[in-house]
Formats: C-alpha cells, sequence, structure tokens
C-alpha cells in the first residue's frame, strides 16, 4: 500500500516544503521518524524539489531520538509530519504541528479531533497538495494566532490528564491492600 501511494503522498508533502520555502524565506528541515524512512528521504522528499528550494532544504537522513527530534522542534516555526509523534512533539515544545494522517494510520491519529486541532489534521487521501500548504503557511501568517490556539489546546490537555491522574490516584487510594 505505502508503495503504491509513496508517489501522490510524498508529493503533497513537496509541495508544502516548496510554498513554505517561497513564502516564508525560512528554511525547511526533512527529517525521519522512523528507521525506514531514512532512505526514501532523499529520492521520494528531496530530490524532486525544484532547485531553488532544494537550496534550503536540510536532510538529517539519520534516526534520531525523541530528545534530539524535540531540540529542533521547539527551535522551528511549524512542524508537518506524515507520522503522528513528531507534530506531537512540537506541540509539547510551543511550536504548531500539522498532522498528515494516512489511511493505514492507526486509531490514534484520532487524538487530533479530540484535542480540538482538527484543522491541523489532514487526512491524506481526503486533501490535495495545495490544502496542506495553505494551512501551513496560514499558521505561519497569523503565527500569534496559531500560538494562542495551541497554548488553548495545550492548557485543556493538561487540565484533562490532572482529572485523570486524580481518577486514578482516587482508585488507588480506594483499593484494598495486600
Amino acid at each position: 500500500v505505502n508503495k503504491e501511494y509513496q508517489e501522490i503522498d510524498h508529493a503533497k508533502l513537496r509541495a508544502a516544503i516548496v510554498k513554505w520555502v517561497r513564502t516564508s524565506g525560512q528554511k525547511a528541515v526533512v527529517c525521519p521518524e522512523m528507521t525506514y524512512q531514512t532512505e526514501i528521504i532523499q529520492p521520494l522528499v528531496i530530490d524532486p524539489l525544484p532547485e531553488d528550494v532544494k537550496a534550503k532544504v536540510v536532510a538529517h537522513d539519520e534516526y534520531w531520538l525523541p530528545d534530539e527530534a524535540g531540540s529542533l522542534y521547539r527551535d522551528a516555526s511549524a512542524v508537518v509530519s506524515m507520522e503522528c509523534h513528531s507534530p506531537i512533539i512540537a506541540c509539547a515544545h510551543g511550536t504548531p504541528g500539522l498532522y498528515v494522517r494516512q489511511p493505514t494510520d492507526t486509531i490514534k491519529g484520532q487524538m487530533w479531533y479530540d484535542i480540538g486541532l482538527a484543522d491541523w489534521t489532514f487526512e491524506i487521501d481526503e486533501v490535495n497538495q495545495q490544502q496542506i500548504a495553505d494551512r501551513a503557511i496560514a499558521v505561519y501568517e497569523n503565527y500569534d494566532q496559531s500560538l494562542e490556539k495551541l497554548n488553548t489546546v495545550m492548557e485543556s490537555i493538561s487540565a484533562r490528564q490532572k482529572r485523570t491522574m486524580q481518577v486514578v490516584r482516587q482508585a488507588v487510594l480506594k483499593a484494598p491492600s495486600s
């Protein structure tokens, strides 16, 4: 399935990279979240880019650990990813994270809808190249509002987690001791 859709799917990411670089003037960093992605970054993402854009693209073509990713995402303007962990890490560091979800992804992709980031979520088979690119640029062009939105979402998550842990704590306190 991945092989059948690899060009169609990666063309959507490339369109976002092209628009990002040409509109913002900022660099784009392309990096793997999974080990198998180290082999496909160059041929599917970087090589097909126009030369003017390639000059502003940095390829991180080695697999890395979450703390390394977090340090880059913390300093990024935005993260767009076909894996859900990179946007999670980005959001946890205060950077807007856009998630491009594939139909083969698990139910965990539902969390973006549940936490209020439906408009930062893209079902890859339901969007065209321009929609992802346009949303990434909208985040960039309305950055203060994007950060406010992210802050509201993160506060909601923190409150949910606190309530959940209170329920767990009460259950543990009520449990009979052995």
